[in-house]
Protein backbone atom coordinates (compact mmCIF):
# COMPACT_ATOMS: atom_id res chain seq x y z
CA UNK A 1 0.00 0.00 0.00
CA UNK A 2 1.16 3.13 -0.83
CA UNK A 3 1.54 6.35 1.30
CA UNK A 4 -0.84 8.81 1.75
CA UNK A 5 -0.25 12.69 1.45
CA UNK A 6 -2.40 15.11 3.05
CA UNK A 7 -1.93 19.16 3.20
CA UNK A 8 -3.66 20.99 5.70
CA UNK A 9 -4.29 25.02 5.67
CA UNK A 10 -5.64 26.10 9.00
CA UNK A 11 -5.50 30.25 9.32
CA UNK A 12 -1.86 30.53 8.64
CA UNK A 13 -0.44 27.38 9.39
CA UNK A 14 -0.14 25.57 6.40
CA UNK A 15 1.42 21.78 7.01
CA UNK A 16 2.00 18.59 5.39
CA UNK A 17 1.68 14.91 6.17
CA UNK A 18 2.57 11.62 4.62
CA UNK A 19 2.74 8.71 5.42
CA UNK A 20 0.59 5.45 6.07
CA UNK A 21 -3.18 6.10 6.58
CA UNK A 22 -2.90 5.40 10.26
CA UNK A 23 0.42 7.65 10.51
CA UNK A 24 -0.95 10.51 8.73
CA UNK A 25 -4.67 9.98 10.67
CA UNK A 26 -2.74 10.23 13.86
CA UNK A 27 -0.93 12.89 12.83
CA UNK A 28 -4.20 15.09 12.22
CA UNK A 29 -5.29 14.55 15.17
CA UNK A 30 -2.61 15.31 17.29
CA UNK A 31 -2.69 18.43 15.19
CA UNK A 32 -5.92 19.51 15.74
CA UNK A 33 -5.98 19.05 19.45
CA UNK A 34 -2.70 21.31 19.25
CA UNK A 35 -4.84 23.76 17.19
CA UNK A 36 -8.16 22.66 18.90
CA UNK A 37 -7.76 22.08 22.39
CA UNK A 38 -11.24 21.01 23.19
CA UNK A 39 -11.39 18.63 20.32
CA UNK A 40 -9.86 16.21 22.59
CA UNK A 41 -13.21 17.20 25.10
CA UNK A 42 -15.73 16.60 22.13
CA UNK A 43 -13.68 13.88 20.49
CA UNK A 44 -13.81 11.81 24.29
CA UNK A 45 -17.53 12.52 24.84
CA UNK A 46 -18.63 11.79 21.14
CA UNK A 47 -20.72 8.16 21.34
CA UNK A 48 -19.92 6.55 19.00
CA UNK A 49 -20.45 2.69 17.39
CA UNK A 50 -17.93 1.06 14.77
CA UNK A 51 -20.38 -0.34 12.01
CA UNK A 52 -17.03 -2.94 11.92
CA UNK A 53 -16.58 -3.87 14.97
CA UNK A 54 -20.47 -4.80 14.91
CA UNK A 55 -20.58 -6.51 12.24
CA UNK A 56 -17.39 -8.72 13.14
CA UNK A 57 -18.46 -9.10 16.10
CA UNK A 58 -22.17 -10.68 14.81
CA UNK A 59 -21.00 -12.94 12.68
CA UNK A 60 -22.46 -15.87 12.97
CA UNK A 61 -24.97 -14.69 14.57
CA UNK A 62 -26.08 -12.34 12.08
CA UNK A 63 -26.26 -13.22 7.96
CA UNK A 64 -27.52 -11.78 4.57
CA UNK A 65 -29.72 -14.03 2.53
CA UNK A 66 -31.21 -12.79 -0.99
CA UNK A 67 -34.15 -11.89 0.87
CA UNK A 68 -32.44 -9.82 3.79
CA UNK A 69 -30.65 -10.21 6.77
CA UNK A 70 -31.47 -13.13 8.95
CA UNK A 71 -30.56 -14.15 12.90
CA UNK A 72 -28.78 -17.84 12.51
CA UNK A 73 -29.30 -18.61 16.01
CA UNK A 74 -32.89 -20.85 16.02
CA UNK A 75 -35.75 -19.07 17.38
CA UNK A 76 -36.02 -21.46 20.58
CA UNK A 77 -32.57 -20.40 21.56
CA UNK A 78 -33.12 -16.99 21.17
CA UNK A 79 -35.97 -17.70 23.79
CA UNK A 80 -33.36 -17.61 26.42
CA UNK A 81 -33.24 -13.72 25.78
CA UNK A 82 -35.30 -10.95 27.72
CA UNK A 83 -38.24 -9.62 25.24
CA UNK A 84 -36.07 -6.23 25.55
CA UNK A 85 -33.25 -7.32 24.52
CA UNK A 86 -34.65 -9.82 21.24
CA UNK A 87 -36.38 -6.30 20.52
CA UNK A 88 -32.83 -4.96 20.57
CA UNK A 89 -31.33 -7.89 18.46
CA UNK A 90 -33.97 -7.48 15.47
CA UNK A 91 -33.28 -3.35 15.92
CA UNK A 92 -29.52 -4.01 15.35
CA UNK A 93 -30.41 -6.44 12.46
CA UNK A 94 -32.45 -3.59 10.91
CA UNK A 95 -29.56 -0.94 11.58
CA UNK A 96 -27.07 -2.93 10.16
CA UNK A 97 -29.30 -4.44 6.77
CA UNK A 98 -29.99 -0.37 6.26
CA UNK A 99 -26.04 0.63 6.36
CA UNK A 100 -24.98 -2.54 4.26
CA UNK A 101 -27.91 -1.34 1.67
CA UNK A 102 -29.58 -4.57 2.00
CA UNK A 103 -32.73 -2.27 3.55
CA UNK A 104 -34.57 0.71 2.76
CA UNK A 105 -35.21 1.93 6.23
CA UNK A 106 -33.62 1.75 9.65
CA UNK A 107 -36.25 0.71 11.57
CA UNK A 108 -38.79 -1.54 12.39
CA UNK A 109 -42.57 -1.42 13.00
CA UNK A 110 -44.68 -2.72 16.05
CA UNK A 111 -46.01 -5.77 13.65
CA UNK A 112 -42.60 -6.47 12.31
CA UNK A 113 -41.07 -6.92 16.35
CA UNK A 114 -44.02 -9.18 17.12
CA UNK A 115 -43.55 -11.33 14.12
CA UNK A 116 -39.98 -11.43 14.72
CA UNK A 117 -39.73 -11.53 18.58
CA UNK A 118 -43.40 -13.00 19.94
CA UNK A 119 -45.76 -12.34 22.44
CA UNK A 120 -48.30 -10.17 22.95
CA UNK A 121 -48.92 -5.94 21.73
CA UNK A 122 -49.40 -4.93 25.43
CA UNK A 123 -45.94 -6.59 26.69
CA UNK A 124 -43.76 -5.37 23.18
CA UNK A 125 -45.04 -1.93 23.68
CA UNK A 126 -44.24 -1.68 27.45
CA UNK A 127 -40.54 -3.05 26.42
CA UNK A 128 -40.54 -0.30 23.74
CA UNK A 129 -41.72 2.39 26.00
CA UNK A 130 -39.10 1.43 28.77
CA UNK A 131 -36.43 1.51 25.48
CA UNK A 132 -37.26 4.56 24.42
CA UNK A 133 -37.54 5.76 28.08
CA UNK A 134 -33.83 4.40 28.34
CA UNK A 135 -32.77 6.18 25.30
CA UNK A 136 -31.71 2.97 23.95
CA UNK A 137 -34.70 3.38 20.68
CA UNK A 138 -36.55 5.80 19.47
CA UNK A 139 -39.66 6.07 17.91
CA UNK A 140 -40.17 7.42 14.75
CA UNK A 141 -43.52 7.86 12.95
CA UNK A 142 -46.19 6.37 14.48
CA UNK A 143 -45.15 2.52 15.48
CA UNK A 144 -42.19 2.82 14.26
CA UNK A 145 -38.57 1.79 16.15
CA UNK A 146 -35.41 2.62 15.43
CA UNK A 147 -32.18 1.71 17.80
CA UNK A 148 -30.54 4.84 19.25
CA UNK A 149 -26.02 4.73 18.86
CA UNK A 150 -26.38 4.40 22.80
CA UNK A 151 -28.54 1.71 22.53
CA UNK A 152 -25.87 0.25 20.14
CA UNK A 153 -23.28 1.06 22.98
CA UNK A 154 -25.48 -0.94 25.53
CA UNK A 155 -25.92 -3.37 22.50
CA UNK A 156 -22.62 -4.41 22.48
CA UNK A 157 -21.62 -3.99 26.36
CA UNK A 158 -24.53 -6.24 27.76
CA UNK A 159 -26.45 -8.59 24.94
CA UNK A 160 -24.02 -9.42 22.57
CA UNK A 161 -21.99 -11.10 25.35
CA UNK A 162 -25.43 -13.13 25.81
CA UNK A 163 -25.98 -13.57 22.42
CA UNK A 164 -22.43 -15.03 21.80
CA UNK A 165 -22.93 -17.78 24.60
CA UNK A 166 -26.13 -18.72 23.02
CA UNK A 167 -24.42 -19.10 19.67
CA UNK A 168 -21.93 -21.21 21.16
CA UNK A 169 -24.60 -23.56 22.64
CA UNK A 170 -25.72 -23.67 19.08
CA UNK A 171 -22.25 -24.77 17.77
Amino acid sequence: MGNLKVHLEYNETKIDFEGSPEEVIKAFLDFISKVYPTYKIVKSLTLTVDLEDLMKKLDGILGFAPEGPVILIPKEKLNKLSVREQIALQLVKAHIANQLKHAEKNSLSVDELLRAVGGGIGAMAGRLSEMVSEELVNRIGRGEYQITTYGLKNFCETIYPKIKQISKEVS
